[in-house]
């Protein structure tokens, strides 16, 4: 949302922001160019539970006082979209909600207890049958997962996201990164992002990626997988039980602005996720000219032109580790994919036009319920 923002502010729009009230944080700011209005929760230090879910409750009534001065409002799942299209009703404003994507079925899969085996479906075609005005959501499959749900296709636009090339392009380096990590002279896979396999950070599907490492190294010894992001010391564990130490380095977690420099130290970046509504890491390594290998879930196929751009698996153990030595045994291979890849970004995904195909829902929106 913040690069959709700046792109409107940039376009002569006004953006207010508005959302939780986290420890140390201010009731309102005024941060590039973008009014940011914040609203207290409940047991703000639990955010992730059951902190946020109590927003709908806080923030029903100041959300209403704030949308009585919007031309148009908008909404994103999950917490939000449960009572987003109360606050237009009640202000008697248009409304769009983006659905980065729907589990569906998945959760039965994923899901760590009962409530969200079962009631989380539930919650998500709530949401999909909420009366907004239109969806909107970043790949042909998170308009399938909101189909699924419930929503009518005829009011759903596809948006992709886009890539902030003055960071991610072909230019950024990261030798100086490998050279710190003491990982000159390997052959590096990467996989940069949150390093979750409890709860829905099973859909991520990491233990497969880190599975993959054995069968990677049996047909190249130098080779390493990578990790960067918050949360290692949970898979940790998985990494000794599988006996692959040696061949997985912590890159830690690092600011936006330094994810470049990760993706380009990696001569191959990985997603092995079963579910994703778009999948940045993808779009970013290609914008940075890296060869990519995903698995055919979710959006992967919308952001991967398989043996072109990068290479699409299945989401085994074994599938990933072929992508993966196909790719890094062929140099040619590997240049060919990355120097496509930087193109087909640049093609793909802008965020100028995303924000301009907002901007026409916003005003077809907006004339459709004043007439």
């Amino acid at each position: 949302m913040t690069s959709l923002s700046h792109s409107l502010v940039r376009l002569g729009h006004e953006v207010y922001w508005f959302t939780s009230r986290l420890p140390g944080t201010k009731d309102y700011e005024y941060l590039e160019g973008i009014h940011v209005c914040r609203v207290p929760i409940f047991l703000s230090t639990f955010y992730k539970f059951p902190g946020r879910q109590s927003f709908p409750l806080t923030g029903l009534l100041p959300a209403i006082r704030l949308a009585m001065r919007m031309n148009v409002l908008q909404f994103n799942t999950f917490v939000a979209g449960t009572f987003g299209w109360l606050v237009a009703k009640a202000s008697r404003k248009p409304c769009l909600l983006y659905c980065h994507e729907m589990f569906g079925d998945l959760w039965r899969r994923i899901g760590q207890n009962s409530i969200e085996k079962h009631l989380y479906p539930k919650v998500e075609k709530f949401i999909a049958t909420s009366p907004y005005d239109y969806f909107a959501c970043p790949s042909e499959y998170s308009k399938k997962t909101l189909i699924q749900a419930g929503a009518a296709s005829r009011n759903i636009s596809v948006i992709p996201h886009g890539v902030d090339f003055s960071l991610f392009n072909p230019e950024a380096r990261g030798d100086a990164l490998r050279k710190s990590l003491g990982l000159e002279g390997f052959r590096l896979l990467g996989f940069t992002g949150r390093l979750a396999v409890k709860r829905t950070g099973q859909s991520k599907n990491l233990v497969a990626l880190i599975e993959a490492v054995k069968y990677v190294v049996n047909e190249l010894p130098d080779a390493k997988l990578v990790l960067g992001g918050f949360g290692f010391e949970d898979i940790s564990p998985i990494i000794r039980r599988l006996g692959v130490e040696e061949h997985v380095v912590c890159a830690g977690a690092r600011s936006f602005i330094d994810v470049p420099s990760f993706i380009s130290m990696c001569d191959v970046v990985v997603c092995p996720a079963l579910a994703d509504g778009f999948c940045f890491l993808l779009a970013e390594a290609s914008a940075c000219g890296k060869p990519v290998v995903a698995t055919r879930e979710g959006a992967h196929p919308e952001r991967v032109v398989d043996g072109v751009t990068g290479v699409l698996t299945d989401g085994s153990s074994e599938g990933l580790a072929e992508g993966v030595v196909k790719v890094l045994s062929d140099q040619d291979f590997s240049e060919k994919l990355g120097r496509n890849g930087a193109e087909y970004a640049r093609d793909q995904y802008s965020w100028e036009r995303s924000a301009k195909r907002h901007l026409e829902i916003y005003e077809e929106i907006i004339k459709k319920y004043a007439s």
